[in-house]
């Protein structure tokens, strides 16, 4: 019986410990570096873009195989921006709790003339590490449609002597 009610007594105090600290959900972190994303890319400046990223982050671009590391997103986006040209980068939806968050918007890429280039959407995983966020996965794809495949033209060369009908192939 003794030990029955040390036992609920431990209940009833472990019942009164504080609760601990809410996660973070620094969602003004995350529109900071959306905004130093912006600046690197207005400015044409693939180092600033590339800092916004983990060092072991990824692009996801469509149509193309991944990139991994700082280094080699820095290089993507230098490759990219010398094109010239602007995006509009607009954030649907962002949510933080903890170390992690995401980030899910639309994107407009317009041509150094201004003309309409493509238009998509994009999903980002965040990380809080080392002070700050930093983008871990970058990942986007059109909202056009394919192109359609071209089509092949082929060359066709047949050989046979005058009188002889070659027999059909079998597919």
């Amino acid at each position: 019986m003794k030990k029955f009610i040390w036992l609920t007594l431990f209940a009833m105090l472990a019942g009164c410990a504080e609760a601990p600290p809410p996660a973070t959900t620094d969602l003004e972190g995350l529109k900071a570096m959306r905004e130093a994303w912006n600046a690197g890319f207005d400015a044409g400046d693939a180092a600033a873009v590339a800092a916004v990223y983990a060092e072991n982050g990824a692009l996801m671009p469509p149509n193309a195989g991944m990139v991994q590391g700082r280094e080699a997103i820095e290089a993507f986006w230098d490759d990219f921006l010398a094109m010239g040209g602007g995006a509009v980068i607009t954030d649907i939806d962002a949510n933080a709790g903890g170390d992690v968050g995401y980030k899910v918007g639309t994107y407009a890429l317009t041509s150094a003339d201004g003309e309409p280039l493509d238009e998509g959407k994009y999903i980002e995983v965040w990380h809080h590490a080392d002070g700050r966020w930093q983008m871990v996965y970058d990942i986007w794809n059109s909202d056009r449609p394919a192109p359609a495949p071209a089509e092949a033209e082929v060359e066709v060369e047949i050989e046979f002597d005058a009188g002889e009908v070659p027999e059909p192939e079998e597919p």
